[in-house]
């Protein structure tokens, strides 16, 4: 199964891209994805997204297709689910 990951603001800078495609088997959850993606895309990428305790940053926005989505929801991806990370933009 395919799942596109797209990655918006400060988290496509830390990737360095916008998107990609993850395989998963069937069954994975966000909190599942999470873990692939951070061991993927290194250091600055997993300090950006998690806490020293193991929890998502509250700064970070989750969304499955159209809908916010909180990581802890044990909700499971589906074939050519769409999720997207969000890191919102302040200035001025």
């Amino acid at each position: 199964m395919n799942v596109t990951v797209e990655y918006a603001a400060q988290v496509k800078r830390a990737t360095g891209i916008s998107r990609e495609t993850v395989e998963l088997v069937n069954g994975e959850t966000l909190k599942d994805l999470i873990p692939m993606l951070t061991e993927r895309h290194g250091d600055e990428f997993h300090a950006l997204l998690m806490e020293e305790s193991g929890k998502l940053q509250p700064s970070i926005l989750l969304f499955i297709g159209d809908e916010q989505v909180d990581w802890d929801e044990s909700r499971k991806l589906t074939d050519r689910d769409v999720v997207t990370f969000l890191s919102p933009i302040s200035g001025g």
